[in-house]
């Protein structure tokens, strides 16, 4: 019974004690802890860990809790890798004894990861052990008289983690939610991951394997499969499979990786700056070799279907694409089927070996042989030449039968080309390709001819031009072609060497769809036919809007055989006007000069086979304003009928009146014989500034009753 009675009151005070201990380890800072896991982190990753408290308990079995915990960055410069603003975890404590801190089941909650790369290469990423540190010093950690403890964490879970990267060196950042993540035998052979990624709508989810990661084997081998889902649905797979030797060393790789996505623009969702086009089964496989810091692909194969390209070629989609090469040296092809709006077009051919574009862009001046073909059924352009990051340049000849793109694109038969472009820095290009970058970084020389091309119902036959590019100024000079029953030839230049581009454009003469040029002024479609442009003007600006309030020269335009909208002539003449539809133009023709924001228009005629109209005035580039004086007279058989009226207000909202005469007065004109002279020879030739064009097409019978409903809407008849 004494034994018994021993026995059971050191159990007691066992129980006690413990329950002492546990109630002072709950209630105060375990320091002593505290001091060794800083310099168990500080030595394996030579970064400063700090933690703001941290609690032991030993009942009912041994964990700790740890907060406001902090992981300096590479930095140092008060902005931290890691903010953990609390962490559990179950503490082993027969590995204390032998200097070593184990814990199990770790709990991040909320933790809050930045991620950077400096400007100077360095990076939060890379860890620098302090037992590396020391060596190249000729010391050692155990010589400094502090102990050494070692750290060691078996599972990890994470929940609600917040990840935001920023690297100074490739000028890329972004940020993503790990919504949770558990990693299982952290600290054994065969570490297996589940994480889930979340980014907006997107959620992205890593299962695997790799081999030891604390410490970190000499061959890191691995098995991770990552699925895509986008609102809930499958978007994709991928998978990296093989393994990594002496990572912490030299870093060899002998990896296959490889993807596919059903549509290529739910990864805008993961990537929202990359504004990818649309694009379906899009898939990537590689195998990855190369050692150190910059992995190589050693194989490619790429496929892809139904690819939006018109952000950077207007109409133009690829239909399908595929890119292979098998080995590191082989060339690689690509075939490219594709379409510019209706045309179906075609790319073969080689660019360079995977060694030589895979190479860094810091060694990649070398030189890659680039040999393509564009074809269209039986026709071809070929393109030879070099590339590189820096320097490229290309060769290309050839003649392409019929290109047909449809919709309001130019359409040539027999197209040929033959010519030379040099671009002094390919990788600027390649990042900035709008069309003023791409004219100041290159420069070359081509010719190009066409049997007959067709725009909008007007067609050319023998067109050429010669175009060269140099000094970031692109000129066409001249440009030929026969049309409309003559010779025409314009030039055409644009320069974006200044501050502003230039453009200027002269015509001897140049026939156009009428609608082109409206557009190109700005202006409601009104007249339709074929316009004949004689002039040479001049201008600068970013936009259209700056561009027409900077026009300087002198320009004629003339239309015959045209028609004009009744819209149109009510604008002009009044809203009492009874035109419906679209009005025959016999003939139409002006002259104008532009200076200082303002066409100024010294004459202005339009003949139809009821109303004869002449005037002038000023129109305001840029405020569209009106100052317009016109002598309309509308055709009664023999007889005429007509009155001054001034125009004002501004294009879209024009205001006509009655202009007095001379003598302050307004008045009508009623009689008269206009219908045996032709005001269209004098009216085309001050337009035309005496260059030959068509003639107008011949006088037709008059129709005195739709006339007389003309002047009874001007209120002149009862």
């Amino acid at each position: 019974m004494r034994l018994k009675w021993k026995i059971g009151l050191l159990a007691g005070a066992a129980v006690l004690a413990l329950g002492g201990g546990t109630i002072i380890s709950a209630t105060q800072d375990a320091d002593w802890l505290k001091t060794r896991l800083a310099d168990a982190v500080e030595s394996s990753t030579g970064r400063h860990l700090s933690i703001g408290q941290l609690h032991v308990w030993i009942l009912p079995f041994p964990w700790v809790e740890a907060k406001d915990v902090k992981l300096s960055s590479v930095a140092e410069d008060g902005v931290n890798m890691l903010d953990i603003g609390q962490v559990r975890a179950r503490l082993a404590l027969l590995p204390l004894f032998s200097h070593r801190i184990a814990f199990e089941d770790v709990s991040l909650i909320s933790p809050q990861v930045q991620l950077r790369r400096l400007a100077d290469g360095r990076a939060d990423w890379h860890f620098t052990p302090q037992e590396r540190q020391s060596s190249i010093g000729g010391s050692s950690s155990a010589s400094s008289g502090k102990m050494h403890w070692n750290l060691t964490v078996s599972d990890l879970s994470l929940t609600q983690a917040q990840v935001a990267w920023d690297d100074a060196v490739h000028h890329r950042s972004g940020a993503f939610q790990v919504a949770e993540g558990k990693v299982k035998g952290l600290s054994g052979n065969a570490p297996d991951f589940d994480v889930k990624l979340r980014k907006g709508a997107g959620q992205l989810a890593l299962t695997g394997q790799t081999g030891p990661l604390l410490p970190m084997s000499a061959q890191l081998p691995m098995q991770l499969r990552i699925s895509l889902t986008v609102n809930g649905h499958p978007a994709g797979l991928a998978h990296i499979d093989g393994s990594i030797t002496d990572p912490q060393g030299q870093k060899v790789y002998a990896l296959q990786i490889g993807g596919s996505v059903a549509q290529l623009r739910d990864l805008n969702v993961f990537f929202p700056h990359a504004n990818l086009p649309e694009g379906r089964n899009v898939s990537v496989d590689m195998a990855v070799g190369g050692q150190g810091a910059q992995p190589a692909p050693q194989s490619l194969h790429v496929r892809a279907e139904n690819v939006d390209v018109g952000a950077w070629l207007p109409q133009a989609a690829l239909t399908r694409v595929v890119v292979d090469t098998a080995a590191l040296t082989d060339p690689v092809t690509a075939q490219i089927d594709g379409q510019v709006g209706a045309q179906v077009l075609s790319l073969r051919g080689t660019v360079g070996t995977m060694q030589q574009l895979a190479a860094s862009e810091h060694v990649a001046q070398q030189i890659v042989p680039v040999d393509l073909t564009l074809t269209q059924g039986e026709s071809s352009i070929h393109g030879t030449g070099t590339l590189s990051a820096g320097a490229s340049a290309l060769d290309v000849h050839g003649q392409l039968a019929h290109v047909v793109p449809g919709g309001d694109l130019l359409a040539a038969n027999d197209l040929k080309v033959d010519g030379h472009i040099d671009v002094a820095d390919t990788a600027s290009v390649v990042r900035h390709h709008a069309v003023p970058d791409v004219l100041r970084g290159a420069r070359g020389a081509m010719d190009v001819q066409a049997q007959s091309v067709n725009w909008q119902g007007v067609t050319w036959a023998h067109v050429s031009t010669h175009a060269t590019l140099q000094n970031s100024r692109l000129t066409l000079e001249p440009v030929q072609a026969e049309g409309n029953g003559f010779q025409q030839a314009g030039r055409l230049v644009y320069d974006v060497a200044g501050a502003l581009p230039q453009i200027e454009l002269a015509a001897h003469p140049v026939f156009l769809p009428l609608p082109v040029v409206e557009r190109w002024l700005g202006l409601s479609s009104s007249l339709s036919g074929t316009v004949q442009l004689v002039g040479a003007v001049s201008t600068q600006g970013e936009t259209p809007e700056d561009r027409r309030n900077n026009l300087d020269g002198h320009l004629g335009v003339s239309v015959v055989d045209g028609s004009i909208s009744g819209a149109a002539i009510r604008t002009l003449l009044g809203p009492q006007v009874p035109v419906k539809g679209k009005m025959p133009v016999r003939c139409f023709g002006s002259h104008m000069q532009f200076a200082q924001g303002n066409a100024n228009i010294d004459m202005l005629g339009l003949e139809t086979p009821f109303l004869i109209l002449h005037g002038h005035g000023v129109v305001g580039l840029g405020s569209q304003a009106l100052d317009m004086h016109l002598s309309p007279r509308v055709l009664l058989g023999g007889a005429s009928a007509s009155s001054d009226v001034a125009v004002t207000g501004t294009l879209s909202d024009p205001k006509p009146r009655m202009d007095p005469a001379y003598e302050g007065r307004y008045g009508i004109s009623i009689g008269g014989n206009d219908g045996e002279g032709d005001n269209c020879p004098s009216m085309l030739s001050a337009a035309r500034e005496g260059v030959a064009g068509p003639d107008a097409p011949q006088k037709k019978a008059g129709k005195e009753g739709k006339v007389m409903n003309m002047l009874r809407g001007l209120g002149l008849f009862q």
